[in-house]
This record gives structure tokens, sequence and C-alpha cells, in this order.
């Protein structure tokens, strides 16, 4: 009965994947729009500027989207609006990932039910490396589509799950790192960031790189008193002392879409409200020297007035040099 009932309720989730409004205000057409070397704003830029630009766009057929996104655990549905539930937000999360048509996806905060639920939906197109589980089950997955790239390895080593991909397209190589960080316990968060550093740098300097993550990285803006915390800038020095660098400074057609990446209003901290308070950026994109950031982008698109998640994945589009 129990099975009949997964079934049953699974066929209906994806019957309303079908129907789900397309998705509004969604940041990729604008992204892809200056992707065109004729839509640049030549007089804006220095001519060094542009040529660094236009010879990177000489190789836009090469080019990998990579997601990162923290779709939101299902472990207290009971205290969110019925619409911001997991059956409700599964569709949503589906149909973002069809507008951002990502190469891979790096997700946080998914439980082993839901990582199926999607698997059911976009497995077709794309395997899921399950990677690092907590203690309480959540995982550091990355999904990567088949048809795009081939699995060369995968490890765990805590607190990162880690895929080597090779390229189809060019045949070149990437390793691709995700992980989540704890929100509030600051010591280990700063523990976390020079262990990750540690672990990463030796395939950084070496090879292209991508690591990502919901960091829970708060600003050093002392003067804003309602921030729970100010470890922010240094557990980013902490990254960037060695090879990594972060994507949204890298990017060299800059930034597309809000400079935060929470789904509260700019009056309440509450979730699924609005497009953040400017500067809170809890989900970082870094890379390594062998990987040439085009576009960094925030996807701020709702699906029928509402968000998939808590959080908005942050993208970029990249070369592998």
């Amino acid at each position: 009965m129990n099975k009949i009932f997964v079934k049953i309720t699974l066929f209906f989730i994806i019957l309303t994947a079908f129907f789900v409004d397309a998705v509004e205000n969604s940041v990729i057409p604008v992204m892809e729009t200056f992707e065109c070397i004729e839509n640049l704003p030549t007089q804006k830029l220095t001519k060094n500027q542009f040529s660094e630009i236009a010879n990177a766009l000489e190789k836009k057929e090469e080019m990998i989207r990579l997601v990162t996104y923290n779709m939101l655990f299902n472990l207290y549905d009971h205290n969110l609006d019925e619409e911001n539930r997991w059956p409700n937000r599964l569709p949503r999360i589906v149909e973002l990932i069809h507008e951002m048509q990502p190469d891979i996806i790096n997700t946080q905060e998914l439980y082993p039910t839901q990582v199926q639920d999607i698997v059911n939906l976009i497995g077709d197109d794309f395997s899921f490396f399950p990677g690092k589980k907590d203690e309480d089950g959540e995982s550091y997955g990355i999904f990567y589509r088949t048809d795009r790239f081939e699995l060369l390895s995968s490890q765990i080593d805590y607190p990162l799950s880690m895929v080597q991909l090779k390229d189809l397209k060019t045949e070149k190589i990437i390793h691709v790192f995700n992980s989540h960080m704890p929100l509030s316990n600051i010591e280990k968060r700063e523990a976390n960031a020079h262990k990750i550093a540690q672990i990463i740098e030796p395939f950084a300097k070496q090879t292209a790189v991508i690591f990502t993550g919901d960091l829970n990285t708060f600003p050093g803006r002392f003067d804003l008193k309602d921030l729970p915390f100010y470890d922010g800038d240094y557990i980013h020095r902490i990254l960037s002392k060695g090879s990594l660098k972060n994507s949204h400074q890298e990017s060299l057609l800059g930034h597309f879409g809000p400079i935060s990446t929470f789904t509260n209003s700019s009056t309440d901290v509450k979730p699924f409200q609005g497009t953040g308070t400017p500067g809170i950026i809890l989900d970082y994109i870094y890379v390594s020297k062998k990987v040439t950031v085009l576009t960094h982008a925030v996807e701020h698109g709702t699906v029928d007035g509402h968000f998939p998640s808590d959080h908005m994945p942050v993208l970029i589009d990249f070369l592998i040099n």
C-alpha cells in the first residue's frame, strides 16, 4: 500500500511539473544577451577589457554552466506555509533547473527522499553523486549532465564532496568540489574553511577547480547590529589565500541579478518573501586559475509568484583553460 501511495504521489508531482507556469523574472535571458559580443557596450569598456572578453567569447561553444543551489531540506516542512512545503516546491525547482539549463548542479540540504524525487524528474539527463552525508542524512551532492561529462573519479573528504569530470566536448578535465558550512557554530565554520583550503589547494595549483557551497557567511559589517555573525570576510580570506578566487570578482562580464542569495524581504528575515538584503551572500562559487569565468549571477526567478527554495541559486558560465 505504501509503495502504491508513493507512486501515485510521484505521478501527481510529475503531472504538476508539466502545468506550472514558466519562470518569472529569470536572470538567464539578460546573461545570455550580454554573452553575445554585438550586445556589449563597447564604449564603456577599455580596449584591453573588451579584447579579453572577445577572446573568451570566441570559445563560447565550449562554455559550461554550473549552478550551486541550497534546495532546503524537508525536515521542518510543518513549520512552513503549505505552498512552501517540499511537494509544492519540487515542481518549481525542476522548472527553474530547466530554465537555467545547467551542466553541473551542486546541491545542499537535500535528503535521500528529496534526491530521489529530483532524480525521478531529471535523471534521464543527469547522473548524481551523493557525496558527503552528514549525521542527519544531508548530502552535498553533485548532478552532472551525462551527455557532456564522463565521471573519472569521485571522493569524499569531510567537509567536501568531489567529482573529477572529463568534458566530452573538449576532452579537458575539471575537479568540482561542494560543501555546506554550519550556520550556528562559528568556530566549526572557521575550522572547515581551513580544511577546505588545505584539501583543495594541491588540486587548484595544477588543475581546473571549482569549489561551491552554502558557506553561511555574513559580511564584517559591525554597523549592522542584526547580523548573527561578522566572520564572513575572514572566512573568504582563508579560502582565497591560495589558488582559489571568488568567481564573482573573476567574472569577465561581471555579475547579474541580486547581490544576495537568501529570500527574505527588506523588512523581515523570514524566507520566501523577496530577493534578500543586498550584501548578504550565503552561497559562493570559487575557481582556480585554469578556469575562465564569463558570467556570474544569482537567479532570482520565481514560478507562479513563488520562490522554489529559501535560497536563490548562484551560477557561472565558464571555460576550462
